[in-house]
């Protein structure tokens, strides 16, 4: 077995064992955030992609961008702006976060393995959604967040509303209400129309 994944199944297991690693802790993602933070290493494919994803989708969303390390022995710094982010979570009016990485080997990916960003991920106040590498990579990072998408484009579909699927929805709750409106109309006319037959049956020839 490779040293990366030995210490991914050593990282697991102790997080495992102290509950933080359960299904239970997940939270539910805001339905329309009005902001969220995007941490990941600017410039980049990944984030460029983002970015376009975003405004694509739902353009009303607030993205506070924080350029991080996204591999090497970068442990510390991401761990600090992980704890820093979280002290000023209502500063910024954040509903949720996304921590984004693009493809790589496997081996690049190690920095989402470590234990104490690990632990920033799961202590964080609001929902964490990662977008780490390809679909079929997964870190100790994925587990312990909220929400696991496969890319970081995926994490930003899966977190931002579509805005063309909201403004469908928009005109069919309009034409539901049109008709709804129509029918009470014609239903009143016809309740109207009976009164009047009734009057006239009772009036003396």
């Amino acid at each position: 077995i490779s040293t990366v994944l030995r210490e991914f199944e050593v990282v697991r297991k102790v997080l495992i064992k102290e509950g933080l690693i359960d299904i239970s802790r997940r939270r539910k993602l805001p339905r329309f955030p009005k902001s969220i933070a995007i941490l990941t290493s600017v410039p980049s494919s990944a984030f460029a992609d983002i970015l376009r994803t975003a405004k694509e989708r739902w353009p009303l969303t607030k993205l506070v961008v924080i350029s991080i390390p996204v591999q090497g022995s970068k442990v510390k710094e991401v761990q600090t702006t992980l704890a820093k982010l979280a002290l000023n979570c209502k500063k910024f009016n954040l509903e949720a976060i996304i921590l984004a990485r693009g493809g790589g080997s496997r081996e690049d990916l190690m920095l989402f393995d470590n234990e104490q960003v690990a632990r920033e991920i799961a202590a964080f106040p609001i929902p964490v959604v990662t977008g780490i590498g390809h679909e079929d990579d997964l870190t100790v990072a994925d587990l312990v967040a909220d929400h696991r998408a496969a890319t970081p484009t995926a994490a930003i579909v899966d977190l931002l509303p579509s805005k063309d699927i909201a403004k469908s929805q928009l005109l069919q709750r309009k034409n539901r209400v049109r008709d709804s409106y129509d029918w009470f109309v014609r239903n009143e006319k016809q309740k109207l129309l009976e009164k009047r037959k009734a009057a006239d049956l009772r009036l003396p020839l």
